[in-house]
């Protein structure tokens, strides 16, 4: 798989989503985190659940939310270059998340 990409952050869910489907999609087809929002629509946070997208302020960062914390607060799986490693968090820094179109297919 080759795939073009604007920052290692965006390239990781481009990873995934590749590996998810066998090869078959790539979600922001290397194109970023902005191209990957492209192809989802937004949705309000209440209805978030695992495998939607999450995205900083202007997309300058990616996370895909993975789960629920046992107070309810969403995980975000994401690239994180001061932990130097992929990491779950919580939500801090995310403003908005999104449900890939790719779902709806």
């Amino acid at each position: 798989m080759e795939i073009v990409s604007k920052g290692y952050l965006s390239l990781f869910v481009d990873w995934v989503f590749y590996n998810a489907t066998g090869g078959g999609y790539i979600i922001g087809h290397g194109g970023g985190a902005t191209m990957q929002h492209a192809y989802c629509t937004d949705i309000s946070w209440s209805d978030a659940q695992p495998g939607d997208l999450v995205f900083y302020p202007d997309n300058s960062h990616v996370g895909i939310v993975c789960g629920r914390a046992e107070d309810g607060s969403l995980l975000v799986i994401h690239c994180a270059s001061g932990a130097n490693n992929v990491v779950i968090t919580g939500m801090s820094g995310f403003v908005s998340v999104a449900r890939p179109n790719y779902y709806g297919e």
